[in-house]
Parts: structure tokens; sequence; C-alpha cells
């Protein structure tokens, strides 16, 4: 099985027709590309290219369609063993094995909470420019208050517990409520 480890560009041709160079690579113990995947590639074998940081980041049945780049390192696989859906999922290669990447239910959590912080700031800026400038309509000020209401919730979650985390309804006509609806549809 072929392994070529920490690719670089060794050099750049410049071939008449083309608008590109033509780009050779070696691996950290000098060996050329092409030439090691002439030699040694059965027509059997997929292969993954993998970042430094682990995970594989293209991956082909043909390594002439393999998309290289400096710092990767190329592998030879059993083409059984490459996941059906590694095109839909993040998977890291150590110790010869592909591995599924599963988020830490936490981190999930953290980026879904940012995101809706981000929302919730978005909703109150310019409802609070109106406040700033005593422009505000008594609907801007209930939708306001429902917005920092939401936001507070948001920052007062405890995302240990995910991912059974209880997320707090965003604001809505309807959930501004009742009474507070009818002050809205007046203005």
């Amino acid at each position: 099985m072929i392994t070529f480890k920490n690719i670089k560009i060794s050099k750049q041709v410049f071939e008449e027709g083309l608008a590109v160079p033509v780009l050779y690579f070696e691996d950290e113990d000098g060996n050329d590309w092409y030439t090691l995947r002439d030699e040694k590639w059965a027509g059997k074998n997929a292969f993954i290219a993998v970042g430094q940081d682990g995970f594989i980041n293209t991956w082909s049945e043909n390594p002439n369609f393999l998309t290289l780049s400096e710092g990767v390192s190329v592998y030879e696989v059993s083409a059984k063993n490459l996941p059906a859906d590694i095109g839909e999922q993040t998977y890291s290669y150590q110790d010869g094995k592909i591995i599924k990447f599963e988020p830490v239910a936490s981190e999930v959590a953290e980026q879904k909470r940012n995101n809706l912080l981000s929302n919730a700031t978005t909703a109150i800026t310019p409802l609070q420019d109106a406040v700033d400038i005593d422009d505000a309509t008594e609907a801007e000020l209930l939708q306001l208050k429902a917005w920092k209401t939401y936001r507070v919730a948001l920052n007062r979650l405890d995302l240990t517990t995910a991912p059974d985390i209880a997320w707090p309804e965003m604001p809505t006509l309807a959930t501004i409520g009742e009474n507070d609806q009818s002050a809205l549809i007046d203005q």
C-alpha cells in the first residue's frame, strides 16, 4: 500500500498548450508522487488525502483524481473500507483507521447559542436605537423587552447538559403575549 507523507511541491513545469503549470510533488523522504503511484498502484484500492490536522480532505478510487496540496499525506486504503457517507460526513485517519468525527455536544450547543445570540443582537439593535433617540413606539418597546429577555435566557443556559437543553423560544408576535399583540397591531 502506498503511503506518501507530508507532501510538498518539488517543481512546476509549464507545458505548451496548458494555461497552468504541471505540479510535481514529493514526500518527506524525497519520493516523487508520480513515480511512486505509477510503480506501486495496482488499480484495486482507493486513496485518501489527510491534512496535518488528521482529517480526510479528499479521496478517490483513482489517485489521478486526488486534489493534492502541500502538507497533506496520501494513503492507499482498501476501497471497501471507505465509508459510504464520506462525502457527507467528516472523518479522520489515525493509526490506519478511518474514524467518523463526532462533534462534542457542548461545542455544538455553544455554536447554536452563539448563532441565536447574534440573531437576537441583530433584532435588538434597531429597537434600541429607536429608544436611544426617544422615537420608540409602544410596539417597539415591547419587542425590545422580549428580545432582551430572550438574550438573557440564552446567556443563562447551562451548556454542559447538552444535548438535553431546554432552549428558550425566540420572540415572535405570537410569543410576545396576547395583550401585547393588540398593542403591536394598533401601531
